[in-house]
């Protein structure tokens, strides 16, 4: 496999892309990801890869298009503990099947008859609409068709020696349109694997850009934005304090909180931001060593005197994968998880860190979170649902209880939302790489609710879960 770095920022995060059969990098020449460097994978005529050239970077974001999703399947496990999001786009795990990827007869009959003309035809038909094929066009590899024989070949027969993937992805993107990997093959292989299915009114060819910004975290802005949002964020998060104040009736309900107490030894804290947990778990569990971690903001202040605190600056979704097993009694987050990458793999990572008994108490937001400024922007999270979340959450833990409501906030104006979102930091998710959406113009098209004022929705989730 050859690959290239196309775009860098000298950034700690690197954004993986494995590209379909025929394709080189020149097809994504022109992606963007603010926070992220960006290489390309391409030519699976071999599928040996030097690896050292991500050894840089401390997460690695993976989207894999087409047979790059057979190829990432095959060739990532030795970074894979660097992985976090994984999002295959318009391909499977069984890129040649009849109910399950590309129908054999089609797969051989391409590699039979394989030609300019009939690499020309490929291209065309991966294109849904003109509009997309000119954007191909004006991308398109210069690859030998000798060259991309040999690469079909070579995919041939490394089925042969199909060997299972060893990693899972979290979403998979399928157009409806495909008209190399039907999209009714797609869902069912992606079914088998309990792998979510987004479905897009698209061909096989993407719109790559729109893709990675909905579905990769700027975490570097969502570090500046909180960290500019500390000293109002308390003031302002109506929510959430309430959230933590929701989450404390819980564990009183359920007998938890005298069970916290019971002289626990390690208790972390993920996102402490400005402390309104942290005071929380400190009046609840008083011998407790509590390790606080946030992105950016600094230690909390207020918290009791005279308990053992560690606190440090990091992206806890990479922390949590490098603590040594059975490291904490407890691990509690509010309002963080939400900017996570790999929501699946940091529950994972939680479980291995918890001693047995320990209690993952959690708190985040769930899908229509901000729904009215997604609507306006085009720009949001990629959340799950709470059913979604809690059968994550079961794969690991016993689910002690969980609660997921909607919380509405009112404005006079348009501008007062604005100011809700930049005063505790929200509005992190308000940047893409075609650039930032207009406030005067999101203002101006704010849509007034009957009662006269302007609505702002939150969907918060609480969940309690026991190793």
């Amino acid at each position: 496999m050859k690959h290239e770095l196309i775009h860098s920022e000298n950034s700690p995060r690197l954004l993986l892309i494995f590209a379909g059969w025929g394709m080189d990098a020149d097809v994504f020449r022109d992606i963007r990801r603010p926070g992220y460097d960006v290489m390309v994978v391409w030519d699976y005529r071999s599928f040996f890869i030097d690896w050292s050239c991500t050894a840089s970077y401390t997460e690695i974001c993976l989207l894999a298009w087409s047979m790059g999703v057979f190829a990432a399947s095959q060739t990532i496990q030795a970074i894979d503990y660097k992985t976090t999001r994984r999002i295959a786009v318009n391909g499977t795990l069984q890129p040649v099947d009849d109910m399950l990827g590309i129908p054999e007869a089609i797969f051989n009959g391409t590699l039979a008859g394989l030609s300019e003309a009939s690499v020309a035809k490929f291209n065309r038909r991966m294109c849904a609409s003109r509009d997309d094929f000119d954007v191909f066009r004006s991308h398109q590899p210069s690859r030998p068709v000798d060259e991309l024989r040999e690469e079909l070949q070579a995919i041939a027969d490394r089925l042969i020696l199909h060997t299972p993937s060893q990693i899972r992805w979290d979403m998979a993107v399928v157009g409806r349109e495909d008209r190399i990997f039907p999209a009714a093959n797609q869902r069912r292989s992606w079914q088998q694997s309990d792998v979510p299915v987004e479905l897009v009114d698209r061909g096989h060819y993407f719109d790559f850009q729109d893709l990675i910004d909905r579905h990769f975290i700027d975490k570097h802005l969502v570090g500046e934005r909180f960290s500019a949002g500390t000293s109002t964020y308390t003031s302002n998060a109506t929510v959430q304090v309430e959230v933590v104040e929701r989450l404390c009736m819980m564990l009183r309900d359920n007998g938890i909180i005298r069970e916290l107490g019971q002289s626990p030894n390690a208790v972390l804290e993920i996102g402490c931001g400005s402390g309104i947990l942290s005071r929380a778990v400190a009046s609840m569990i008083s011998d407790a060593r509590m390790v606080m971690w946030d992105l950016a903001a600094p230690m909390p202040e207020g918290l009791p005197l005279g308990r053992k605190y560690e606190f440090s600056n990091c992206d806890a979704e990479l922390a949590i994968a490098c603590v040594a097993p059975e490291s904490f009694d407890h691990i509690f987050s509010a309002s963080t998880m939400q900017w996570f990458n790999s929501p699946e793999k940091f529950l994972s990572n939680c479980h291995r860190a918890l001693k047995p008994g320990g209690y993952a108490i959690l708190t985040t937001y769930t899908s229509g979170n901000l729904h009215q400024i997604q609507a306006l922007t085009g720009n949001g999270l990629p959340l799950l649902s709470a059913d979604r979340w809690t059968e994550l959450a079961a794969r690991h833990f016993t689910v002690v209880d969980r609660l997921a409501y909607e919380r509405d906030l009112d404005f006079e104006t348009p501008l007062e939302v604005l100011r809700h979102l930049k005063l505790t930091g929200v509005n992190s998710l308000g940047r893409s790489s075609r650039g930032n959406v207009d406030a005067r113009e999101v203002m101006k098209r704010y849509p007034m609710m009957l009662d006269g004022r302007y609505h702002l929705t939150y969907r918060p989730l609480i969940l309690i879960l026991k190793k």
